[in-house]
């Protein structure tokens, strides 16, 4: 007697089409919810760096009784001839990166052949892991003193200068342009000395305003390169959104490299649609990284606060409200956002 036998029933295809469909749907609903838990990963790396960067500055200013200056560099009179670096520089060994620090020569500038292999030394502990990753470069014009007696200063041509990139900053005060058009109880009298890492050292007790009210250091990501609300500016796009002067025609903001003289920016807020060109600005944060506070994080950026707290503040704190967190003397009425 024969015996029949059925084969087994494969898929049709409508059924692979709507298998398919679903393994898309599951991978649609799955996939933000991946990358919304790998940017707090990265988020929360960022806080520990500023923490880092914190525990450094605190560590120098108990060895020197004062925390850095924000660069170093040729000023008019027995100065001229100081060499060109950062509060970086200055606070490697407190950073654990001693190696590094006995191998940067203080007696070259920066920028120094002699100083190359140093300043292209990526520090991990400052980087934001949401940044873009990308080459480092100053372009920007050196200024220099002949002598002790001249207060006449000399301009070399603007030029490139290689390093490793930085992702955090110091904010050294607020440009008058700001400080100008703040209500008449909140102008501040030296707005571009109001910060804590600014051009001279200062002593804790000259932060009357509270170390839990004042920062130290914000996040400045993606310099060199310029970004506006997320979106990178190439280079030779027209028309200049950007500030500087006129020979300033590439989108190039200076400060991103760890090692640069060029450190400490003044807050001066940026036009809503990224535009620096136009100044004051009422965007305090992640409009722009032409030397405003801007993060790669949704909603805000991270600030260091002067007593080694970390804060993430909200995109949308108003410009009063980050000037009064700069100051370290102004008597503002602080509000977190």
């Amino acid at each position: 007697m024969n015996k029949l036998f059925s084969r087994p029933r494969g898929f049709t295809l409508v059924e692979l089409l709507v298998v398919i469909a679903i393994i898309g749907i599951l991978v649609g609903l799955l996939l933000p919810a991946v990358q919304a838990a790998r940017e707090a990963a990265r988020r929360m790396q960022c806080s520990n760096n500023v923490k880092q960067i914190g525990l450094a500055l605190h560590n120098y200013e108990s060895a020197f009784r004062v925390w850095p200056s924000q660069s170093t560099g040729p000023e008019p009179g027995r100065n001229f001839n100081a060499r060109r670096g950062s509060w970086f520089t200055a606070s490697l060994p407190y950073f654990e990166q001693v190696g590094l620090y006995q191998q940067f020569n203080p007696l070259l500038h920066w920028h120094d052949a002699g100083n190359l292999t140093s300043v292209k030394t990526s520090v991990p502990s400052l980087s934001c892991p949401s940044a873009i990753p990308r080459d480092g470069f100053e372009w920007t014009v050196l200024v220099g003193y002949a002598n002790a007696t001249t207060t006449t200063a000399t301009f070399g041509p603007r030029s490139f200068y290689p390093g490793a990139t930085t992702d955090y900053a110091n904010v050294g005060g607020i440009s008058t342009q700001l400080n100008a058009v703040l209500p008449v109880g909140q102008q501040l009298s030296d707005p571009l000395n109001c910060g804590i890492l600014k051009g001279t050292a200062v002593k804790l007790s000259e932060v009357s305003d509270g170390l839990s009210n004042t920062f130290l250091v914000v996040e400045c990501a993606g310099r060199p390169n310029l970004y506006q609300n997320g979106r990178l500016v190439p280079d030779g796009a027209t028309p200049k959104t950007w500030s500087g002067s006129a020979s300033v025609t590439r989108p190039f903001p200076t400060g991103g490299v760890w090692s640069s003289h060029n450190k400490g920016f003044l807050i001066d807020g940026s036009q809503p649609d990224g535009s620096t060109l136009i100044r004051p600005g009422t965007c305090s944060i992640n409009c722009s990284n032409d030397n405003e506070v801007y993060a790669f994080h949704t909603g805000g950026a991270m600030l260091l606060m002067a007593d080694g707290s970390v804060r993430f503040v909200a995109k949308s704190i108003p410009i009063e409200q980050l000037v009064a967190l700069a100051s370290r003397n102004g008597q503002e009425v602080i509000s977190y956002e």
